[in-house]
């Protein structure tokens, strides 16, 4: 098991890689058993993953707008499972995306890396999502909460775009096309995880 300060010397390596600083391939640790054990990565996400959806679902519940959404019909219990396997099958498809390209590329060689980086900056991007969803559920208000989230989804995109570009060693743009594809997988995923949880509810 990944003792905790180890795993917080892997996200300030992770964080290192996507804004290339210093030297970063120090930082991370890149061996075989350094990318099975990135995997802890999933460990300290899911929990904000939970919160996330404790948070979404007090939002719905106190915006109109938002009433009939699944946040607002589903038990709470149900949403939580249902997001973290979302979350989880979100994860393994785009790690599986990341190797596809690696191994079809000069960077296969680059993978583990890659795989490290990507793993250790999802808590970083989980926490990121937080105050924006905590700030509707506290005020109610769509506006606030999409002031605050911007700022969270610019840092998520350069997070991605940054470890993309370091791990295959790509340009700007093949990054950024890449970051795209990794995003619609995500939707796709999430159209699916609703559907489901809207079968599974149906009232």
């Amino acid at each position: 098991m990944i003792s905790i300060d180890q795993a917080a010397r892997q996200i300030g390596g992770a964080w290192k890689m996507a804004f290339n600083r210093g030297d970063w391939r120090r930082s991370l640790d890149r061996a075989t058993e350094d990318v099975f054990a990135s995997m802890a990565a999933f460990i300290l996400s899911a929990p904000l993953v939970a919160l996330f959806t404790i948070s979404a679902q007090r939002a719905s519940a106190r915006i109109p707008d938002f009433s009939e959404s699944l946040y607002v019909t589903t038990p709470l219990p149900a949403l939580i499972a249902a997001d973290l396997i979302t979350y989880a099958l979100d994860w393994a498809a785009s790690l599986i995306l990341l190797v596809m390209i690696a191994r079809s590329t000069a960077a296969g060689k680059q993978a583990a890396e890659l795989i490290v980086g990507y793993n250790w900056i999802q808590p970083v991007i989980a926490a990121a999502q937080l105050p924006a969803i905590a700030i509707m559920a506290s005020t109610a208000s769509t506006a606030l909460g999409g002031l605050f989230g911007l700022p969270a989804l610019v840092l998520t995109l350069a997070l991605l775009w940054g470890v993309i570009r370091r791990g295959l060693g790509a340009r700007p743009a093949p990054a950024g096309a890449i970051v795209v594809m990794l995003i619609l997988v995500g939707a796709a995923i999430d159209l699916i995880g609703s559907a489901a949880m809207r079968a599974l509810f149906a009232t």
